[in-house]
């Protein structure tokens, strides 16, 4: 792998050329200037406001206010703020929380008013047309889509003649063998039951696995102790309260900075991570690299964050055409913006087209084995997302934290996160 160069020039010639116009097959808003209120999580809020400002000159009859919410405080948020009628008009929305906000009638699905929108289907990676659809109907165009993946330190695992690791047996074993050596903890964690992610890279974990948390029937299965979510649940307690070879940070920033210590060989995160640890001039960029996550199935959690329109926009022409204008130019047309992101801050993407662009393969092979990405990428699974995940996965994340520095047993915390679950599918389900 090359060691990155983020002075990439094509990261300069880029940004002048993010323009809107042309290719679009956007309809521009009618009667008059229209003002957008966009929601998003906090971000790099610099990129978004460059690509609106860009956006606002392409399209001088829209404008658009910009509001940002922490992404621990997200979902909470947009809860109270739909559900108050604030005036909202495009958001960022996700797999995980799409089909809560679609049944509350608070979100608009696309291909009702712009059936336009299909045309990008074939386009999109499976596991993210999944995560944009409820009920047969695409709700969005991605913003980002990625995959959480099992990451290591090359250069630490050659210098100890070994290879990455293909089941939970031997992360533990290379652990135990590196904590012999000197190392204190060589797999470091995001820890923080807050973040949504937090749940998500357990998910990930048991896929790997071959495992499943829950039924087809949507009844909850992970408090089954053969069950592959049990075991994995069960490993990550022993892995830090028997074994102590488990790091805990609170945040993916902090597991960048820990990672680039040299004291840790392992982690979990968002794909995107990668590019963040392997960028200069950190201590050991360049020496991290991904694998198939560890487990027989060797699969893993892949999702979509997309751009989506509210139903309260939807209900005014001039707002809807605007919406649909905007999220085309953010979501869609030749994906500009997606590459943008994709070039200059390693996120991943939806748009099939993207995979082949030499500009994105160029910027990517600074960070990344492409190949190593797109086979891992063939085997990602969505989660799975019912109306009432979202709810069920903030009740389950704490009891989840809990379990694992053994403040309580694994059957008590599966057995309670599967009883929530079955509560809520009697009450919500179909």
């Amino acid at each position: 792998m090359l060691k990155p160069k983020w002075g990439f020039i094509f990261v300069v010639l880029l940004l002048p050329a993010l323009a809107f116009a042309g290719g679009q097959k956007a309809k521009a808003a009618t009667g008059g200037p229209v003002t957008l209120e966009f929601v998003v999580w906090s971000y790099n809020i610099a990129t978004i406001q460059d690509n609106i400002a860009q956006f606002e000159k392409a399209y001088p009859d829209i404008n658009v206010n910009l509001t940002d919410y922490p992404w621990t405080q997200y979902h909470d948020t947009m809860v109270l703020r739909l559900k108050g009628k604030t005036q909202t008009d495009v958001m960022y929305n996700g797999e995980d929380w799409l089909p809560e906000f679609a049944a509350a009638g608070w979100v608009a699905p696309l291909e009702d008013y712009f059936p336009e929108v299909k045309e990008y289907k074939d386009k999109t990676a499976g596991y993210a047309l999944a995560d944009m659809t409820y009920d047969g109907k695409l709700y969005g165009l991605s913003y980002y889509a990625d995959l959480i993946t099992f990451q290591y330190n090359k250069k630490i695992l050659s210098d100890n003649g070994m290879a990455p690791p293909k089941t939970w047996d031997e992360v533990l074993s290379e652990s135990l063998k590196l904590k012999a050596g000197g190392m204190a903890q060589p797999f470091c964690y995001e820890y923080e039951a807050s973040l949504p992610n937090f749940y998500s890279a357990f998910a990930s974990q048991v896929y790997g696995r071959g495992g499943s948390l829950f039924a087809d029937d949507l009844t909850a299965v992970l408090n089954d102790p053969n069950g592959e979510a049990f075991k994995h649940l069960q490993w990550l307690q022993d892995a830090r309260v028997k074994h102590d070879i488990l790091a805990f940070e609170s945040h993916e920033t902090k597991v960048n900075v820990a990672m680039n210590t040299g004291q840790h060989a392992f982690t979990v995160m968002y794909n995107y991570m990668l590019a963040a640890m392997n960028k200069p001039p950190q201590a050991h960029a360049g020496e991290f690299d991904m694998t198939t996550m560890p487990g027989k199935a060797g699969a893993c959690l892949g999702f979509a964050k997309f751009y989506c329109m509210t139903q309260q926009a939807a209900e005014n022409e001039a707002q809807r055409n605007a919406a649909w204008t905007f999220i085309e130019a953010f979501g869609g047309g030749d994906y500009k913006v997606a590459k943008r992101w994709a070039v200059e801050d390693g996120l991943g993407f939806a748009a099939l087209p993207l995979f082949d662009d030499p500009d994105v393969q160029a910027a990517f092979a600074t960070w990344i084995d492409v190949d190593k990405f797109k086979a891992q990428a063939k085997l990602a699974r969505n989660d799975v997302n019912p109306e009432w995940k979202g709810m069920w996965s903030e009740f389950f994340r704490p009891l989840m934290a809990k379990a694992m520095v053994g403040g309580a047993t694994v059957k008590e915390v599966m057995d309670q996160g599967a009883a929530k679950w079955n509560e809520y599918k009697k009450l919500l389900g179909k």
